[in-house]
């Protein structure tokens, strides 16, 4: 059986997904949860994901959710690829900076997502002003480790490309849409410029927009 991605191509999670299985070369058939459609909150999915969230990686008799968890299992089925080292120390470390990711970046990142992004494309409003205003807080206090880290190095683990950065660097999927206030952090904006460059990463944004059924 193929190995499949359940996606909702313009989400950064869905996005982090693709993206790592793209660069490492994985084969992989995408499938598309179609959110407008509630196609998340179906039974059959919730038999892939109780928690009825994607993405889901499905191989077999196999299956995987949660992003950053799916990352690091397409990484670690090509260890030649450098995304997840096997020594434990750098192995470590990348996961380090996943899991801040999953407690910190992304729920900061979300905020803007849902607000400025979310909302506008399922016709939910306007952004609350208390939503972006707690979101500017958690930027303010979680952006600065991240510039710190990248001020030092070219990568978020070093100097190499790895599950890291594919992990909390697939947020900027959407940033043109969800209006990050990350300006002034030029740490952050370099590194986010040598994401969106890699040839990679251009491939699973067209792929992605590809996927996504006509509105």
């Amino acid at each position: 059986m193929t190995l499949k991605l359940h996606v909702f191509p313009l989400s950064p999670r869905a996005f982090k997904v693709t993206w790592a299985a793209t660069h490492l070369g994985v084969e992989f058939e995408p499938v598309l949860v179609d959110f407008s459609k509630g196609a998340h909150r179906t039974p059959e999915f919730a038999g892939l994901n109780p928690n009825m969230r994607m993405p889901v990686l499905e191989e077999n008799e196999f299956t995987l959710w949660e992003s950053n968890a799916i990352v690091q299992y397409l990484a670690s089925r090509q260890p030649g690829a450098g995304l997840l080292p096997e020594e434990p120390k750098a192995r470590a470390s990348i996961a380090k900076w996943q899991f801040w990711d999953s407690s910190h970046w992304d729920p900061a990142c979300a905020i803007f997502a849902f607000e400025n992004y979310v909302k506008k494309l399922f016709g939910r409003g306007e952004p609350a002003s208390s939503e972006i205003a707690r979101g500017n807080e958690l930027i303010a206090r979680n952006a600065p480790v991240l510039e710190a880290q990248l001020q030092k190095h070219r990568y978020v683990a070093g100097d190499m490309l790895t599950a890291a950065d594919i992990s909390l660097g697939a947020m900027f999927w959407i940033a043109e849409h969800a209006q990050f206030p990350l300006e002034e952090y030029r740490g952050i904006q370099r590194w986010a410029a040598d994401l969106k460059s890699l040839p990679s990463w251009q491939k699973a944004a067209a792929d992605a927009m590809a996927m996504m059924p006509a509105r």
